[in-house]
């Protein structure tokens, strides 16, 4: 059974469902508690629960048979994934994979409950189809960039090129963004990716390298 509190707090929208509705909810989602890298589910495998983050980042990405990585999206506090939502709706296998970031506590909603759920309340519904409409821009956003840039290899080279002081650059992710012609979503998600790497650590205004060595590693070879 779900601690009530740290469910209502992550996912306020369960203050709305019916309260029958929602005890059924916090007695038959369970909770799962994953250590740091854990793998909550990987390519192929049956959806048998949507996983709602109740604490930590979840990574959703996809591998090539080279081994490389590309991220899709995280799921963070309050929210769930859609590709799980999907295929529940769908009766197909998960398409990428999940993991923890850090220690995450995660509710695993049954798969059997969640369509009766979608379609009995108006909330569940909201909270579902919001995923979908969150994830959108952000999916089209990674197509551009896989499609038509290699916007990590320009972040690096910007970052690099730029002055810091006391070791830390002073700028957000709008202003990266304007500098190399992206999306702010895009450079998000990008020093996201590296600050997981321990490549550098992004504060509020600034970004400070912590392995310059590494991230000339992805510098665009055109600089």
């Amino acid at each position: 059974m779900i601690d009530r509190g740290v469910a209502l707090s992550a996912f306020p929208f369960l203050d709305s469902v019916p309260s029958a509705s929602r005890e059924q909810f916090l007695s038959q989602a369970m909770t799962k508690r994953l250590e740091p890298d854990q793998i909550l589910v990987s390519g192929g495998s049956e959806c048998a629960y949507l996983p709602l983050v109740l604490e930590g980042t979840l990574r959703v990405y996809k591998t090539s048979s080279e081994g490389r990585e590309l991220t899709l999206y995280r799921i963070e506090r309050g929210e769930s994934c859609v590709l799980t939502a999907t295929c529940i709706m769908n009766h197909d296998g998960f398409p990428a994979i999940a993991r923890a970031e850090g220690p995450t506590l995660v509710a695993l909603l049954p798969a059997r409950l969640l369509a009766g759920l979608v379609e009995k309340h108006p909330a569940w519904r909201a909270f579902v189809f919001g995923l979908y409409a969150r994830r959108l821009d952000a999916m089209l956003a990674l197509v551009e960039e896989v499609a038509f840039r290699h916007v990590d290899q320009r972040i690096a080279s910007h970052l690099l090129l730029s002055p810091s002081r006391s070791g830390a650059i002073r700028t957000t992710h709008a202003r990266i963004a304007l500098e190399i012609g992206t999306s702010r979503e895009v450079v998000s998600r990008i020093l996201k990716d590296f600050e997981a790497r321990g490549i550098l650590r992004v504060s509020r205004g600034a970004v400070r390298i912590l392995l310059p060595e590494e991230l000339a590693r992805y510098q665009s070879p055109t600089v």
